[in-house]
């Protein structure tokens, strides 16, 4: 496998176990002062380096999941944070943010009960078995702050048990598991006369929230690049939320939406922006426990007529 510069070892101390102690403002930004204190646990593993960092956490007492996404701009030398719970299935928004002097602070625009306000991370007091952190809301632009859940992370040697929640989808379950993969590839992606070019690669499949966040980092050694796909299932709607994230700019890319139809292929659409161009994007998913294939598609019609611009055949390796 291709030896990777490490970008950066930020969020490597939270790889592994840890049991939380969360403690929780009940009523924030009520000028209340109730707090309760709960338990639970967090699992995390890097990505692209140390350039990806994602972890799950188990609220038993609260019967819920919750993830944290991070991204680190190689160009910015900045942190992007996303949350998601396993209450509604939603990617907050962002915070940003940098690591100084063995702390991070991130901060991003949010709303709570349909309040717009700043919201805030804090990383402190990191040592190999021990981390805290820090959310902080402020309704007056960051001038002043009301602290409302701190977590106190304390390693430990295993996994923790899974919560016993109904398992909202197994679509992407094919994809666990380590791959190498053949590539076909157009360029440029939307001449005429553009040629195809061919590489192969290697791939390693996650699931998360009982198979509603499917995650995979992909290795394209010809190419200079990582790359990864992070999906989020919709249970009410049925479907796929699907971002790209190149290891070369360290962001979420805009999704592609959509579901798997009877007959068992995912197809997977939404409007983007090619070197300037509007395009559609189409994404196209043929699962197989041994073998499976993805295509990617432009049209510059609003979809009356598609490329095929980047084809894949997976072979599984365990």
């Amino acid at each position: 496998m291709t030896t990777w510069t490490k970008e950066t070892a930020d969020f490597d101390f939270l790889n592994g176990h840890f049991d939380v102690v969360h403690r929780q403002l009940i009523k924030p930004l009520t000028g209340s002062d109730e707090w309760e204190e709960h338990l639970g646990t967090c699992s995390a593993r890097t990505h692209f380096d140390g350039a990806v960092s994602i972890d799950e956490m188990q609220f038993p007492a609260k019967g819920f999941y919750g993830m944290s996404l991070r991204l680190f701009d190689p160009v910015e030398k900045e942190w992007s944070i996303y949350w998601i719970n396993s209450k509604t299935y939603e990617l907050f928004p962002p915070v940003r943010g940098r690591w100084a002097d063995g702390s991070c602070w991130l901060v991003g625009e949010d709303e709570h009960e349909g309040r717009p306000i700043l919201a805030s991370y804090r990383w402190c007091d990191i040592t190999d078995s021990t981390a805290h952190w820090v959310q902080a809301f402020s309704v007056d632009g960051g001038e002043t702050w009301e602290l409302n859940w701190t977590m106190d992370f304390t390693r430990r040697k295993t996994a923790p048990p899974r919560l016993d929640l109904p398992k909202p989808t197994s679509d992407f379950d094919f994809l666990v598991g380590e791959w190498d993969f053949h590539n076909r590839r157009r360029k440029p992606a939307l001449a005429d006369n553009a040629e195809w070019y061919e590489m192969d690669a290697k791939m390693v499949g996650y699931t998360y929230f009982d198979g509603a966040v499917s995650f995979d980092e992909g290795w394209f050694p010809t190419e200079g690049f990582r790359g990864a796909t992070f999906r989020l299932y919709d249970p009410v709607a049925k479907t796929w939320s699907i971002h790209w994230i190149n290891s070369l700019r360290g962001n979420l890319e805009t999704p592609v939406i959509g579901a798997f139809g009877s007959d068992g292929v995912g197809f997977f659409e939404g409007p983007d922006e090619w070197e300037g161009q509007p395009i559609h994007v189409r994404f196209v998913w043929t699962p197989g426990d041994q073998k499976a294939s993805w295509e990617q598609l432009f049209s510059t019609d609003g979809g009356q007529t598609w490329i095929s611009n980047w084809q894949m055949s997976h072979t599984r390796t365990a």
